[in-house]
């Protein structure tokens, strides 16, 4: 097949009698779609799962508690709220509402003491 804006192709072909299909990666093919930085450290708040920012709840220089909402993800018709994992102030936000994540894109991050 074409590949897709990932850079994939689907290849079909027969074995034992029986059709399959299986999806390659095509290395000459330059993917379109943008990647995000993942979340790496501990500071480093990162998407749970795939799908795309309802909200961000906090602001940068945020003083935050433990638990308190720090944006939410919508994936497949569900929301899912993501909370501060420890006390402390936002120093940066990557992403902004309407943006599509993949799992551990980074969102959020703290001030490193």
């Amino acid at each position: 097949s074409e590949p897709n804006e990932e850079g994939m192709r689907t290849i079909s072909f027969e074995l034992n009698g029986q059709r399959r299909s299986i999806t390659v990666y095509d290395k000459a093919i330059a993917s379109t779609t943008e990647e995000n930085r993942k979340a790496e450290t501990d500071y480093e708040i990162g998407a749970p799962l795939q799908g795309r920012i309802s909200s961000i709840l906090v602001e940068v220089d945020a003083e935050v508690k433990q638990n308190d909402p720090l944006f939410v993800i919508e994936a497949m018709k569900m929301e899912t709220t993501v909370s501060a994992p420890f006390d402390g102030i936002i120093s940066r936000i990557h992403l902004s509402e309407g943006a599509m994540v993949k799992q551990q894109d980074l969102v959020v991050e703290f001030v490193n003491d």
